[in-house]
């Protein structure tokens, strides 16, 4: 009996594998070594991160490789999709944000954060091809990853990150979600009305 039981965990885990490796959301994000930036100082290990600004006050890099922040978003949730050009899975989560533009920028600021080796090159020969879906596209950072590190349970991408209007995170989901999910989930952060 015991070896049944193990075999059908066996078989269980094996099939987990398949439904990844058919387009699932196991795409490995490179880590902070990989990446196509310098390697971090001291002071870019622990998040250099404004208190109370959250994830607006986080650094990350424009496509052109100049350093700067959210901030100017505040006050307005956020949907942040974590993604790279060589990931299916990311591509069509970025569908999904296309097709539901309209709808998305009503309840929230929509941001690309790209974890690609290449940089800015990469990613503008990409949305070249592929225009980017009403986003706004960043390059990831090393304070950035230190700052999600602590909700982010898996290493994978595509991620989408949901936060708060005054920059909390509120979720971090793992693969493709569906419009009605990412418009509730965005509704559900609206600031309250005051009386």
């Amino acid at each position: 009996m015991r070896v049944i039981r193990l075999n059908m965990v066996f078989a269980l885990l094996l099939a987990a594998g398949a439904i990844c490796s058919a387009g699932g959301c196991c795409e490995s994000m490179p880590d902070a070594a990989t990446v196509d930036e310098p390697a971090p100082t001291s002071s870019e290990v622990a998040p250099a991160v404004p208190a109370g600004a959250g994830m607006f006050g986080v650094p990350l890099r424009t496509l052109d490789g100049t350093d700067t922040t959210l901030a100017a978003y505040e006050g307005k949730p956020m949907l942040i999709e974590v993604w790279a050009t060589w990931c299916g899975p990311c591509r069509r989560v970025r569908t999904v944000i296309a097709k539901n533009r309209a709808e998305l920028a009503e309840v929230a600021t929509v941001v690309g954060v790209s974890v690609d080796q290449g940089g800015g090159p990469v990613v503008k020969s990409y949305l070249e091809k592929s225009p980017t879906p009403g986003m706004l596209e960043f390059l990831v950072t090393n304070q950035f990853r230190s700052y999600i590190a602590p909700l982010d349970v898996k290493n994978t991408i595509p991620k989408l990150i949901y936060v708060h209007p005054d920059g909390r995170i509120a979720n971090i989901s793992y693969g493709i979600s569906s419009p009605s999910f990412m418009l509730g989930l965005l509704r559900n952060l609206q600031p309250e009305e005051g009386p």
